[in-house]
């Protein structure tokens, strides 16, 4: 608090005024020898009455100085306790900063990590043209370290400057400013940024200013966190939100019954990770003879691959009852991804028609981990196909026919099984998927399904990223 601006006390200051009068008077006489030795102790007595006088004044002076900030601390606990924004917040800070510490003009700076620099978040008591000079001084980047204001975040300390144009670190932002206060604005050991006071008087700050500004500086730190909780609470929601919807289009697309399609079994599950992948796997009825098997991955999570996934689903059904070959089905469904979608998003996908008839599986495999058919002591790989579905527009697809016989295990799977690590980091791999479903091929094919998950899910380890997992069984019986 500037010295003159300091309150008097119930005339103690007046008096002192007084008594000083008087001292000097009695002072004059003694230097001319007309002092009688009755004013010469009343000298002594003005003397020391005046001392204690000041000493109380200064005690009761500093007394009040506590007492405001008390309130105003109070005052600002309250407001802060309220649902203000952070607009709100600063200036009720920086409003009821002025009763404990006067200034004519105030600033808060934050650190703006990603460029290096300072940016002016809250100003007030500049002049329209202070303010535009200001706001384009830090607009082009006050970097850390440089004038005041960044040397305290540098440094994390606080400064006090009797006379800025005295001081090489001032940057001129202010015609009238001649004292100038600054103090680190931190959180948890984090410096956020400055608070910043200017005087238009010499020497107006003292250290006697700093623990206030510090308590104020402290408030600014609760309101940024504040704002910052708030700003990630707000953001979680929406994620949540996001992922809401994304696993409700994910499931609306997948099996919730198995079609009866005598003599194979089928079976089928999905379990979504808690971030929402684009795991898809279906059984297609086309003709009483023939049924459509699919699975595939696609990239990316959240809603947009949910989304990607439903145009996936949609546009496979479509043409896999329009077209009879499975390579002109991958054509088309890879022409419409590539032109709905960027060409980072896309698909890895299997498509293959089972003929009960004949017992024919004809597929083509779009760059996705090869299922299996398990017979006897071989496991045979379903590789042939072409490039993953929505990247290129003249990808081209081949088709491959297989036999099937009775005993015959189909597996189709997507990486979120075959990628599971356990604490090690050891993935699940392809050899432990197969050697578990030889295991237990004599169940049906929806318990081969959910024994199968459940010992990837006991493998798996919550210390690494993981994916959905799905899995899908077609037995030959």
């Amino acid at each position: 608090m500037c010295p003159d601006r300091v309150p008097d006390f119930g005339g103690i200051g007046e008096r002192l005024a007084e008594l000083g009068q008087l001292a000097h008077e009695t002072a004059d006489n003694l230097a001319q020898g007309r002092i009688r030795p009755e004013e010469l102790q009343l000298l002594l007595d003005v003397s020391r009455e005046a001392l204690r006088g000041a000493a109380v004044l200064e005690l009761l002076r500093e007394a009040e100085r506590k007492r405001q900030e008390n309130e105003t601390f109070l005052h600002i606990g309250l407001k802060l306790s309220g649902k203000l924004n952070l607009d709100e917040l600063l200036r009720t800070i920086i409003e009821s900063l002025r009763q404990v510490v006067d200034y004519d003009a105030a600033g808060i700076f934050l650190i703006n990590r990603e460029k290096n620099q300072v940016d002016a978040e809250f100003l007030v008591g500049y002049e329209t043209s202070d303010r535009q000079r200001l706001q384009k001084k830090f607009n082009e980047g006050v970097r850390v370290g440089e004038g005041i204001v960044g040397w305290v975040v540098q440094h994390a300390a606080s400064v006090v400057v009797p006379d800025v144009h005295t001081d090489s670190r001032y940057i001129s932002a202010r015609d009238g400013t001649h004292s100038e206060i600054a103090v680190p604005i931190v959180s948890g050991g984090e410096i956020l940024g400055c608070l910043n006071l200017e005087s238009n008087e010499l020497g107006c700050y003292g250290k006697q200013d700093l623990e206030p500004l510090h308590t104020f500086a402290s408030h600014v730190a609760v309101a940024l966190e504040r704002e910052r909780f708030h700003r990630e609470m707000i953001v979680k929601k929406r994620l949540e939100e996001e992922l809401s919807i994304a696993r409700r289009i994910q499931l609306s697309f997948l099996p919730t019954t198995m079609p009866l399609f005598e003599p194979y079994d089928l079976g089928g599950l999905n379990f979504p990770t808690l971030e929402v992948g684009g795991d898809y796997y279906d059984f297609i009825p086309i003709t009483q003879t023939d049924l459509g098997v699919a699975i595939g991955d696609v990239a990316g999570k959240g809603v947009a691959a949910a989304i990607l996934m439903a145009s996936f689903r949609a546009s496979l059904r479509l043409e896999s009852r329009s077209n009879y070959a499975i390579p002109t089905i991958l054509q088309k469904v890879n022409q419409f991804l590539y032109e709905s979608n960027p060409p980072e998003e896309f698909v890895t996908g299997f498509y293959g028609v089972i003929d009960r008839r004949h017992h024919i599986l004809t597929y083509s495999n779009a760059g996705h981990n090869p299922p299996f058919i398990l017979r006897d002591g071989r496991e045979i790989p379903l590789e042939v196909g072409g490039l993953l579905l929505g990247s290129f527009l003249e990808a081209q697809y081949a088709e491959a026919r297989v036999e099937l016989r009775p005993g015959d295990v189909l597996i189709f799977y997507t990486d979120g099984v075959t990628e599971a690590r356990n604490d090690e980091g050891e993935e699940f791999g392809v050899r432990r998927l197969l050697d578990l479903a030889r295991g237990y091929r004599d169940l049906n094919a929806m318990d081969m399904v959910r024994r199968i998950c459940r010992e990837v899910q006991r493998f798996q380890s919550e210390e690494f990223p993981q994916d959905d997992l799905t899995l899908s069984v077609v037995k030959f019986r």
